[in-house]
């Protein structure tokens, strides 16, 4: 079984809303998660102040963490099993998608556009992120691409209102 991590701790400031309530949001990923049959749904919030927007389990990112990549690698290192992450952004992301993403036993899907996605990524329980250099995609440069064909377009993330 797996360990689901909703990452909802962005500013959404190219946004210009809080994409972890958008398109159904947080609660939305969080319902797909557990028809998916994950055993664990944990949301990485950001900072105390967002604690209280999330049902369920819901971390705070240590206050020794600057950036994403080492908000990541602190939570993957404290979760036992596969870890599947899932951005708050994942608007597009259905049932089949995840499915296939959580049969994969380890990989970073590409979208329609074939750039790799590492905050969809699917961490085996036996793997170790890789050395971190500040950037999140180096922490999964390891996990080989999985191009899910027509279900690729599940794997597009919105970083703006025009996306």
């Amino acid at each position: 079984m797996v360990t689901v991590l909703l990452l909802a701790g962005g500013k959404s400031q190219r946004m210009g809303a809080d994409k972890a309530h958008m398109r159904g949001g947080i609660a939305r990923l969080r319902q797909l998660a557990v028809q998916c049959n994950a055993k664990r749904v944990i949301t990485l919030c950001g900072g105390k102040e967002r604690e209280h927007m999330f049902e369920g389990e819901v971390w705070t990112d240590p206050v020794s963490c600057n950036v994403l990549s080492e908000v990541l690698e602190w939570a993957l290192s404290s979760i036992e099993g596969a870890v599947q992450l899932i951005c708050c952004d994942a608007f597009n992301l259905e049932k089949d998608g995840l499915d296939l993403l959580l049969a994969s036993k380890g990989c970073v899907p590409v979208d329609e556009c074939g750039l790799r996605q590492p905050l969809l990524a699917n961490c085996p329980a036996d793997w170790s992120a890789a050395e971190n250099d500040g950037s999140v995609s180096s922490l999964f440069a390891h996990l080989p691409s999985l191009d899910l064909g027509p279900l690729a377009r599940q794997m597009k993330n919105f970083n703006s209102p025009n996306d």
